[in-house]
């Protein structure tokens, strides 16, 4: 007997036409599961596309919602200094201690992560981007 392998299906995103056509059913009918199995889509989708139409109407299903994303890795400017002045009165510390360091601070809020912390210094001259790599002499 064979073992089951899971294999991702692909999902496409829908159309209006699937979409207008799920609302103009649902519409009629009332009924959310057939209008679903008549446009092809899953009641999820429904359930995502339908409060918009609501608030929108036609033109709120007409095109996909884009996904903007909001921070960008930006680091508040009293965050990066703070770590520009932390890293230059401890040389040793790495950006984990001093994200930690900035976190404690700010009352266990992540204000900012090791990996934020590491674009700072590089962007500041304080960081070497290979400087955690060792090489062995035989």
């Amino acid at each position: 007997m064979k073992e089951g392998i899971k294999i991702k299906k692909y999902i496409r995103p829908t159309t209006f036409a699937q979409r207008r056509l799920m609302v103009e059913t649902y519409l009629k009918t009332r009924n959310i599961s057939q209008s679903c199995k008549r446009a092809e889509l899953s009641i999820n989708t429904f359930r995502r596309w339908y409060p918009r139409y609501l608030e929108q109407g036609i033109e709120g299903i007409r095109r996909p919602k884009k996904h903007i994303r909001k921070n960008l890795g930006r680091v508040l400017e009293k965050y990066a200094s703070r770590a520009i002045e932390l890293k230059k009165k401890n040389p040793n510390w790495g950006r984990r201690t001093i994200a930690w360091a900035i976190i404690k601070e700010n009352n266990d809020k992540k204000v900012i992560s090791p990996g934020g912390v590491q674009k700072v210094l590089e962007r500041a001259g304080l960081w070497r981007k290979n400087k955690n790599k060792q090489v062995f002499k035989v």
